[in-house]
């Protein structure tokens, strides 16, 4: 059998740290959660994936050798969520995970999969990325993806999307030339749904919301992989949101004719709003 390297991305705050989790609890599978410098990554794409192809295989080489891994990691473990409920002195959500080593103890073989992990970066490389990666992507109903970048200390709070706009001098120039904070989210929700669309087949785009729903089954089902089947918490409802805000994102969001409408329409977003506000 053939090694499996996978690339795993989607709209930053859509799940893909938890489907990341998931994943890599699975028999004979390690997930790496955003364990690459792709801010140093060559701007160039083919040089880009030629430095994604290294990484896997020097992280496959030290997995085999050593049992260990960089990673995202808290306590040394892939976490379901980078960020806690604790905020910051401005009301955003402190971010818990830290770069460091991972330690594997489960028995791998040599043809392990190995998934790895980034968003931003991920995305802008994606057109190259198909053609030699299996790939997937995580998507969530845009209202909570907006509430969740405006309660989180990330750029996307800022609208600005750093290791997707070094790749993609035409996205950095978008966002450049507005100068309203919500207009640049809308539009990076416009950037990563429509590349998701164009460049993957439907059945590798995972919806946060059906992944929680099954348990995890949804992403087993679309990926081959043994996923353990658990009790999962939709988090589209939180205390953390601030409620007029989302009341806020939803009316515009109602008005915004963008690419995540191939996946979720306005009676989902009145839904979420519905939902937010009940966990309110």
């Amino acid at each position: 059998m053939k090694p499996r390297n996978i690339i795993l991305t989607g709209v930053p705050r859509s799940g893909t740290t938890l489907c990341c989790n998931l994943l890599g609890q699975a028999p004979d599978t390690v997930a790496l959660f955003e364990p690459m410098p792709v801010h140093e990554l060559p701007r160039q794409h083919a040089a880009a994936v030629g430095a994604i192809r290294d990484f896997f295989l020097a992280s496959r080489a030290s997995l085999l050798e050593s049992g260990t891994a960089t990673s995202q990691q808290v306590d040394g473990r892939v976490p379901d969520n980078p960020f806690g409920s604790n905020v910051d002195a401005d009301g955003l959500r402190i971010r818990t995970a830290q770069l460091g080593d991972i330690r594997v103890e489960k028995a791998l073989s040599g043809e392990f999969s190995l998934v790895i992990k980034h968003n931003a970066a991920f995305t802008a490389l994606l057109p190259e990325l198909v053609r030699e990666f299996e790939c997937y992507a995580v998507v969530r109903n845009p209202l909570a993806v907006l509430a969740s970048w405006n309660s989180v200390n990330l750029p996307v709070t800022a609208g600005r999307l750093p290791a997707g706009e070094r790749l993609s001098p035409e996205l950095a120039a978008r966002l450049d030339a507005e100068p309203d904070v919500l207009e640049r989210q809308l539009h990076l929700l416009d950037w990563l749904f429509a590349r998701f669309d164009h460049y993957l087949p439907g059945e590798r785009i995972l919806r946060y919301e059906q992944v929680v729903a099954t348990g995890g089954q949804a992403l087993a089902s679309a990926t081959g992989v043994a996923v353990p089947l658990l009790p999962l918490r939709n988090r589209n409802a939180s205390r953390l949101y601030d409620a007029d805000a989302c009341r806020r994102y939803a009316e515009r969001l109602h008005r915004h004719d963008g690419p995540w409408r191939r996946f979720y329409g306005s009676e989902d977003v009145a839904s979420a709003l519905d939902v937010l506000q009940g966990g309110m």
